[in-house]
């Protein structure tokens, strides 16, 4: 039998994050490329940020037929979110006069791997400068394991991507996180919990 699932948020009713989420008016519009295996995951964070910002696009696919968005960015103030050898630390002081100069932000949600993936399927990508960061923020999402130490889940990197950009509080993001974590482990038993969250 399906479970009966919140009107707004999405999520079962008892795992419903509706109290926590506040609206949020974001200047840096937020494109988020979801590979196709992230969307039906629980713990996924991305629809968070579609709940709370009030400029964020989801839009689910993996290759340049799928993200046909991306032909219309401005290329000169668009950055795509990725660690690579060229990408622009967005917590560098010495790079502030182009971090001012971002409009749109986009990120790749899903797996390192599948990450990857997308990358290499969309070489509309390409055109986009690539931003990171110099030092990460902690990881909150303990949750959801990642095999790499410079993981984050992609709440977590754009609400520093965004507190860096344009200097937007991230407390009202991290608040609806930790509501998601707290009902997502309400009903855990105690052993299992314990290897998340202590």
């Amino acid at each position: 039998m399906a479970r009966t699932l919140c009107i707004h948020c999405n999520f079962a009713l008892n795992t419903c994050i509706c109290s926590a989420i506040t609206n949020i008016n974001n200047k840096v519009t937020v494109i988020i490329l979801q590979h196709p295996s992230e969307e039906k995951i629980a713990k996924n964070t991305a629809k968070l940020l579609n709940l709370c910002l009030t400029d964020c696009q989801i839009i689910k696919g993996e290759n340049n037929d799928d993200f046909s968005i991306l032909k219309t960015l401005p290329v000169s103030s668009t950055v795509l979110l990725y660690p690579n050898e060229n990408a622009i630390n967005l917590d560098d002081n010495a790079e502030q006069a182009s971090i001012n100069n971002i409009t749109h932000l986009i990120v790749v949600d899903g797996t390192w791997k599948k990450a990857y993936k997308v990358l290499q399927l969309t070489p509309l990508l390409n055109q986009f400068k690539t931003v990171s960061f110099k030092q990460l923020p902690k990881n909150r999402y303990a949750i959801r394991k990642a095999p790499r130490a410079d993981s984050l889940s992609t709440l977590e990197a754009v609400a520093h991507s965004l507190l860096l950009i344009e200097l937007l509080d991230p407390a009202p993001l991290y608040n609806v996180l930790d509501e998601l974590i707290q009902k997502q482990t309400q009903h855990m038993p105690k052993h299992v919990k314990a290897r998340y969250l202590d």
